[in-house]
């Protein structure tokens, strides 16, 4: 199954569509409400930085869950996403409201070069074939001066905050050296590598101008979740605190469990 299939399917209403919808909403774990912090960032963000007569993409859109806000105080927005499944969804939570939706994938977006203020591009590039390509189609659809603001899953947290895996993977690493033509390739939906997309990001031509790491995750033991409920929570709140009182901002980062990047089309 190719990689569009993959991301057609895992967002399609017979499979997780409705579990995305939902996730904005009552869903009670910790995925749910780092998904939601990082909905309420990017919301306040472009509130805050983006001017109000800007015209902003919400690239990856889901049901609406960043849509909804923002055309409720009077940002023009229009709305992309690879699954029909979930453009249908986003139709019925905006309503009759005037906001445009169209299908494409982030690699190949259908709008002229220059085109938009914002890209606001939550959660995606981690399902793009190539996060380089991603990159680049961003910087070509932002006017200068532009804003992008791009999140992903954080590979090394996971690793990190489950003991097991973090010998495991110490283990597994020199043999993946020596025998290289072995190598995985990244699954569809995987955790990235930050300083690969920060990478990318800069190659492409876009500036970082804020980072901001949101919440640690489920409670995990050898990659098997022990705990996203209330245990989970606690967790979460203590290692925020820890980190607010011991503000080490690189171990936060790569601990955290999402990256949310705020990068700048900047002008040469």
């Amino acid at each position: 199954m190719s990689w569009k299939q993959q991301a057609q399917e895992r967002f399609s209403v017979a499979k997780d569509a409705n579990k995305w919808a939902d996730i904005y909403k009552d869903a009670a774990g910790v995925e749910a409400a780092m998904f939601r912090k990082r909905r309420d960032f990017t919301v306040r963000y472009v509130l805050g930085e983006i001017p109000k007569n800007a015209c902003v993409l919400d690239l990856g859109c889901g049901a609406g869950p960043v849509l909804e806000p923002l055309h409720q105080a009077g940002i023009t927005c229009l709305g992309m996403d690879y699954s029909m499944d979930m453009l249908s969804l986003a139709r019925k939570n905006l309503g009759a409201a005037e906001v445009p939706l169209i299908q494409g994938e982030c690699e190949k977006i259908p709008l002229p070069d220059n085109s938009v203020d914002c890209i606001v591009c939550l959660g995606v590039i981690s399902y793009a074939f190539s996060v380089d390509g991603a990159m680049r189609e961003l910087k070509r659809v932002l006017k200068d001066g532009g804003v992008a603001i791009v999140s992903y899953r954080n590979r090394y947290n996971e690793m990190l905050l489950d003991p097991p895996k973090l010998v495991s993977s110490a283990l597994k690493k020199p043999v993946r050296w020596l025998r290289s033509k072995d190598r995985e390739t990244t699954a569809i939906g995987s955790a990235l590598d930050p300083a690969s997309v920060l990478r990318s990001a800069k190659d492409s031509g876009l500036h970082l101008v804020h980072r901001q790491p949101i919440g640690f995750g489920a409670i995990r033991l050898n990659g098997k979740v022990v705990s996203d409920g209330r245990l989970a929570h606690a967790y979460n709140r203590f290692l925020d605190g820890l980190f607010r009182v011991i503000p080490i901002r690189a171990l936060h980062r790569l601990c955290a469990d999402v990256h949310v990047l705020v990068l700048k089309n900047a002008v040469p």
